[in-house]
């Protein structure tokens, strides 16, 4: 058995943790799987178990039932990597679970702690998130079922779909919008968290689906109907569940994460019994130069996933910001992991497109997490939007403090501005340059360079780059470089060409 990456800064009951579940895993998952994918049926003895081991209160306070204290986020991705090893349906009903309940944990009142988080800690109840909605997905700022309160009680309705463990759980999360204004819309303020009971009247699972993948795991579709609950089972306030859910997705996509490194170990484990029994050519599998190849490949992408997974959750252990870590960590194992399972296979040859061998079933399992909790191409995108956010800030804080009056105005400004510019150009011929620059540059605040700015503009000396209607970029134009400087300040060559020969 490829073994799992104890990391130097677990502490010693992450370290147990691992190689119980590790246990559990290799013996009871994997003498029930073959069962589970004939039958489709869910799977509640491994709930039943994962619940008497205490499993599910990885993240709950040891004062609310849970082991929180001992494992923490870095815990909750050990089981999550190990059971995945054995079934990746066990993820979705665990993940589904820590990640349900982690608003309450994080956000909710002592009351709701006390009343909901010992039950959820022994398994007794599981917990769902209730996100998305026929006609939104990642866009999770769309969400279009309502919440309004009418007198002591919320009134919900809409509907979601793609719920995961939805008639299975006992205690839903949905995201409701609570205001259609657009200066809460705006400001994001127009979401909040609500906690609905599986029970409760005019609540209703409408379709289970059956997916191409995960056999036995449960997605369904929810109705609500008017669906009245106490206003206490609103998590903080109304407006606050953007920043809720934002937090929470944070730890499900470690989450996710962590569920790909076992799939890939498994993948990996699987292909090494495969290749050093199978011969071809008069040499095992394992000894031909295109499957070693690929072989490294699924040992380099499954270690790295592992060390930006594992990294990122003691990070989000110590309290730190890790909304780039994690979704970078997420990007990285989900998109690893399918190509880990289709190597898989083509190392498999023929066999590996039967059912006869697990890999197949790991690939089938796999595509969903590139999808689920946030596709990858959103979060790429989000990625390099909070990335760059980051890095601006943080170059906006070492330039030097601009000057709140300006020494110089009118055409002196004029000249000086465009005599920046053109310094930047000789430099940079094909950027532009940024207003903080100029500023940090020239004795002139804010104000008086956008006024300068576009009375430069307006002689068509220079272009300017507005973003929400902000000057944020300018650039001199040939008439602006040419009233700046003399053609002569524009020359440079390199000391290997010939003038004589080579300029006219």
């Amino acid at each position: 058995m490829y073994t799992v990456e104890k990391y130097f800064w677990w502490n010693e009951a992450q370290k147990k943790l691992a190689d119980d579940v590790a246990e559990f895993s290799d013996t009871f998952i994997a003498s029930t799987i073959e069962d589970i994918e004939k039958t489709k049926r869910f799977p509640w003895e491994y709930m039943d178990e994962m619940g008497k081991r205490g499993w599910f209160g990885v993240l709950i306070p040891k004062e609310y039932g849970g082991m929180g204290n001992e494992y923490g986020i870095t815990g909750m991705c050990i089981v999550l990597e190990e059971i995945a090893r054995g079934a990746a349906i066990a993820v979705d009903f665990y993940e589904t679970t820590v990640y349900g309940y982690s608003p309450i944990i994080r956000f909710g009142t002592e009351e709701q702690k006390k009343k909901w988080l010992p039950g959820l800690a022994t398994g007794e109840h599981f917990a769902c998130i209730a996100i998305t909605e026929p006609f939104m997905g990642s866009d999770a700022a769309n969400i279009q079922t309502t919440a309004e309160l009418d007198g002591d009680e919320y009134v919900i309705n809409g509907k979601k779909r793609f719920i995961t463990v939805g008639g299975v759980g006992d205690l839903y999360c949905v995201y409701c919008q609570t205001s259609n204004t657009p200066e809460d819309r705006k400001s994001h303020r127009h979401l909040s968290a609500i906690l609905v009971e599986k029970g409760t009247p005019g609540f209703s699972v409408e379709v289970i689906h059956d997916p191409m993948g995960r056999f036995g795991s449960r997605h369904a579709a929810l109705n609500f109907e008017n669906v009245r609950v106490p206003k206490e089972n609103i998590i903080l306030s109304e407006g606050d569940g953007w920043n809720i859910l934002t937090d929470a997705l944070n730890i499900e996509r470690l989450g996710v994460a962590a569920g790909a490194i076992g799939v890939a170990r498994s993948s990996l484990d699987a292909t090494a019994e495969y290749v050093t029994r199978r011969v071809a050519f008069r040499q095992t599998l394992a000894e031909i130069p295109g499957v070693q190849n690929m072989g490294s490949d699924m040992v380099t992408g499954s270690s790295l996933m592992s060390l930006m997974t594992y990294y990122a959750a003691h990070q989000l252990d110590q309290e730190e910001d890790v909304s780039i870590e994690a979704n970078v960590a997420k990007i990285y194992a989900t998109d690893n992991l399918t190509k880990i399972t289709l190597d898989a296979i083509q190392c498999h040859g023929g066999d590996g497109y039967m059912r006869d061998y697990p890999v197949e079933r790991h690939f089938r399992d796999s595509k969903l997490i590139e999808i689920g909790a946030g596709a990858n191409e959103i979060l790429k995108h989000l990625v390099w939007k909070q990335w760059l956010k980051k890095y601006q800030t943080l170059r906006k804080s070492l330039r030097k403090e601009t000057v709140k009056k300006s020494t110089i105005s009118g055409s002196e400004a004029k000249k000086a501005v465009l005599e920046t510019l053109a310094e930047f150009y000789k430099v940079h011929p094909g950027l532009y340059t940024e207003c903080d620059e100029i500023l940090e540059k020239l004795e002139i605040n804010l104000e008086d360079l956008n006024e300068c700015l576009l009375a430069l503009e307006e002689d068509k000396h220079v272009a300017l780059y507005r973003k929400r209607g902000k000057i944020t970029l300018a650039k001199a134009t040939y008439d602006g470089l040419r009233l700046a400087k003399p053609q002569e300040y524009y020359l440079k060559f390199p000391d290997f060409v010939v003038k004589e020969k080579e300029i006219f």
